[in-house]
């Protein structure tokens, strides 16, 4: 069992989705924080779509963990329903056990919408959660559209959330379901990781099981892992799972790219035309045996333009241009003080990426671009030699533009799980986590190449 032998308490890389160990970020955090805001906020129909296997079913059983319990919540997972059977698994779903299998669309449909105003009236908000929507008939998306309608005077009865494949957009843009299409008020995508992103992602993984080591995977079997997992999370465990089962047999102490490649081969990843069993016999005869034997078990970085690094606005006027009129508004005048702090200090996060090289922060806040408050309240809150460690950047998710403050500059992992062990208690919160510097370069590259001729 290769748990003990690496010093793990459990298995850091399952299939079966674990929301004790959701991983942030990746734009994770920041989607299933969207993704809470449009719910609670009556949003009406939401779409979130994702690659097979990029981690679509974690973000969303988290987000029925962490939703509060005055949200009822009708979870489809089977979407091959026809039109009267998913009027009846959602009345089910919500409570009403007098569902008779003979009753028609019109009682069914009487029936839900007498309930959902029952809830709606205690408090209550009712979201439809559809999994694998892509697969769902044009009659029952339909329905769901029909559902959508259904309203107070001034105030939707219930959300539909839609997660599925690439594919579903297809489905959606067929002219049969426009309508339903053209009430989509969210659209959210899930992104692969990135290299740098697997890299934190494994890290992450392994510290959340107790592992005492931050180099079990050398650097060149993570650069291998990033490269045939292409960054898809189930993809990801597997290899990783695999690989740290190679390293075991071999009696291995580090994972490196020969214990990677044996298990990309064992698991059909090859790039190359041959067969998984031709390649992996020569290389993987170990490993082989081992399975047999336990089967019973991270602002913009140096950017260049033209020559010339960009660089952000470093005084406050310049700062206070940068952002809309109405977050402008939210900062009365004798708040200038924070308005003062936040100018020095998205300046100072300009500095401070490009003179780091390789390391690692702890993001302790995601905010949405026309909410300063919380931001405002953490700033009150916070010492100002604390204060000189929190760095601020422009980012964008699910085509908003947000805010993401972190704290601290660290040269390794190791030191980043300590420093978060110890973050000052304001910060706690916001549930922080570890991001490397060169991800978080990446994602402003990404803004700014969005934006051309704009200073994230």
């Amino acid at each position: 069992m290769y748990c003990k032998y690496f010093g793990l308490h459990s298995h850091p890389f399952k299939i079966t989705p674990d929301t004790r160990k959701f991983f942030s970020g990746a734009s994770r955090g920041a989607i299933l924080d969207a993704l809470k805001y449009s719910i609670l906020s009556g949003e009406g129909i939401v779409k979130m779509v994702g690659e097979v296997g990029s981690g679509k079913t974690m973000l969303c059983r988290t987000l029925i963990h962490t939703l509060p319990l005055s949200v009822e919540i009708a979870y489809l997972a089977n979407p091959s329903l026809s039109r009267i059977e998913v009027l009846r698994a959602i009345s089910q779903e919500l409570g009403l056990v007098n569902v008779s299998n003979t009753s028609d669309r019109l009682d069914l449909l009487n029936n839900l919408q007498h309930h959902l105003i029952r809830l709606h009236g205690k408090g209550c908000r009712v979201v439809i959660i559809v999994e694998e929507a892509q697969g769902m008939p044009f009659e029952t998306l339909e329905e769901l559209c029909f559902l959508s309608n259904l309203e107070t005077r001034n105030e939707k009865l219930l959300q539909i959330l839609l997660i599925g494949q690439p594919e579903l957009d297809a489905r959606l843009a067929k002219s049969g379901i426009r309508q339903l299409k053209d009430r989509i008020t969210q659209n959210f995508s899930l992104p692969q990781l990135s290299a740098d992103e697997v890299t934190d992602y494994i890290q992450f993984r392994l510290h959340a099981v107790g592992c005492p080591r931050v180099d079990l995977f050398s650097a060149p079997a993570l650069r291998m892992l990033a490269s045939h997992s292409k960054g898809l999370i189930r993809r990801l465990h597997i290899i990783a799972d695999k690989s740290l089962l190679a390293a075991y047999a071999d009696g291995a102490m580090c994972i490196t790219r020969a214990h990677v490649r044996r298990a990309i081969f064992d698991s059909e990843y090859a790039s190359n035309g041959k067969s998984a069993m031709k390649r992996f016999l020569p290389a993987g005869v170990g490993l082989m045996f081992a399975l047999v034997g336990l089967v019973s078990y991270a602002f913009t970085p140096a950017l260049k333009q033209g020559g010339k690094i960009s660089t952000l606005a470093p005084s406050v006027q310049e700062y206070r241009e940068g952002f809309p009129s109405a977050l402008l508004a939210v900062v009365p005048a004798q708040q200038n003080t924070i308005a003062v702090h936040l100018g020095e200090r998205i300046a100072e996060t300009r500095k401070w990426l490009q003179s780091q090289g390789k390391g690692f922060t702890i993001q302790v806040m995601l905010m949405n671009n026309l909410e300063l408050a919380p931001l405002e309240r953490l700033l009150q809150h916070t010492a100002l030699e604390q204060m000189k460690q929190l760095y601020i950047y422009r980012t964008r998710v699910g085509g908003s533009e947000r805010w993401s403050v972190v704290f601290g500059s660290y040269p390794g992992y190791g030191a980043a799980q300590v420093a978060l062990k110890e973050i000052p208690a304001q910060f706690q919160v916001y549930q922080p986590f570890i991001r490397s510097l060169s991800s978080i370069r990446s994602e402003t590259a990404q803004v700014l190449a969005s934006t051309p001729g704009e200073d994230p």
